[in-house]
């Protein structure tokens, strides 16, 4: 399922970060839009992929941006027009907006239960020769 969370300045998007991180979310499950022109530096030393929302043009920045501009990351969801729009202005306005997917989650457990099926598998044969 995606989740969507809204938060109001950098220190609480740090500790839903570390609380996703508890929660065995990695660093690169986590993605943050916020303006482009408010800096947040803590971010520099992660692996959260953050997504810019220019309320200007961005041209040729845009470009060579290593990340999505926020409104194009949005549209690949779900969401309604007016959703997005809501999203956006309120990133516009200086908040931040959390997304993560708890099927990561999920694939991640079922990645693992096959990886320790197969390593028991491993030793069964190995025991025959």
């Amino acid at each position: 399922m995606n989740y969507f969370e809204l938060y109001d300045d950098q220190e609480a998007v740090l500790n839903r970060i570390e609380q996703l991180k508890d929660e065995d979310y990695y660093e690169e499950d986590i993605h943050l839009i916020g303006r482009d022109d408010m800096e947040f530096k803590a971010l520099d030393y992660t692996e959260v992929n953050f997504h810019a929302h220019a309320t200007h043009e961005r041209g040729l920045r845009e470009i060579l941006s290593n990340n999505e501009p926020a409104e194009r990351f949005l549209n690949n969801f779900e969401l309604g027009e007016d959703e997005i729009e809501k999203y956006l202005f309120k990133v516009s306005e200086g908040n931040y907006l959390i997304y993560y997917d708890d099927d990561v989650l999920q694939t991640r457990a079922e990645e693992a239960e096959g990886t320790a099926a197969s390593s028991e598998a491993d030793l069964t044969d190995n025991d025959d020769r």
